[in-house]
Formats: C-alpha cells, structure tokens, sequence
C-alpha cells in the first residue's frame, strides 16, 4: 500500500516541518494538516512569511513551494478526514 494522502494532526514543531520535508521530498503526496488554534491555522496560510508560527532555517521557502504543490493547512476541517490513507499525529 502506498500512501497517497496524509494527514497530520497538530500544527506545531513537530508535525509541519515533518509534513513540510515530505511534502518537499515526494511531491505526489497530499499532506493536510489540521489544528484546533484558528489563529495558528491562519498564520501558516498568510501570504507574509513573517506570520508563519515557529522559525526554522528555509522553512519559510519550502512551505512557500509546498503551499503552491501539495501542503494545505486547516482548521478542524472534516474534508481532510476523507480519503486519508495515513495519519501522524505532531503537535
């Protein structure tokens, strides 16, 4: 089995930059990641890369690059819950 879709629950320092390197790495994969904080949830969607929520190295390019791809941030959205084929759970 392949996985096609993920989803990570919990947009923090451990689930975005793991979903931030796969999405990198294997573009074919869907990535979605969902969080309960409506505030976090908007400042990974910004256009102004200076509202993302932590700070790594590139970081901000990549999610740039995988926002445009194959990486989408939601806020307790129950249609990524649908046609999921793996779930990681980071916060």
């Amino acid at each position: 089995m392949s996985a096609s879709n993920i989803c990570c629950i919990g947009a923090g320092y451990v689930g975005v930059p793991t979903m931030v390197v796969i999405a990198l790495k294997c573009p074919n994969i869907k990535l979605s990641i969902v969080d309960t904080n409506k505030q976090r949830i908007a400042a990974w969607n910004h256009a102004d890369l200076d509202q993302l929520p932590i700070y790594e190295l590139g970081l901000n390019e990549v999610v740039t690059e995988a926002r445009e791809r194959n990486l989408l941030f939601f806020y307790r959205c129950k249609k990524s819950y649908r046609r999921i084929s793996n779930y990681f759970y980071g916060s």
